[in-house]
């Protein structure tokens, strides 16, 4: 089961990150072009080889999930939870969230 962490317990993560720690944005490329939150790698959960991207990533690193308001990264966190994954967090209020908060984006 994924940790749900508010906004500002992700921003804390970002910024302060863990060792190997990896901002996973699970929109659609068009979403993730257009803004996403400093350093996060993409892989869109429609697309259809999501569950085999997915199962590649390392399982021992912890991971940072998001979308754009938390229903698609909360789909996802469970599909990393049942590929064994260690840590997975998932970032409420998704990138709406953190980018109506001003927080740094690229």
């Amino acid at each position: 089961m994924a940790e749900l962490l508010d906004l500002n317990a992700a921003r804390t993560l970002v910024d302060a990150p863990p060792a190997d720690l990896v901002v996973l944005d699970v929109r659609t490329e068009d979403e993730f072009a257009a803004g996403h939150v400093a350093g996060a790698q993409n892989i869109d959960i429609y697309d259809e080889n999501f569950a085999e991207k997915v199962g590649a990533l390392d399982r021992s690193v912890p991971y940072l999930v998001y979308c754009k308001a938390g229903g698609r990264s909360a789909k996802a966190c469970e599909l990393m939870g049942a590929l064994g994954f260690s840590t997975v967090s998932d970032m409420t209020n998704g990138w709406d969230g953190w980018a109506d908060a001003g927080f740094p984006a690229e």
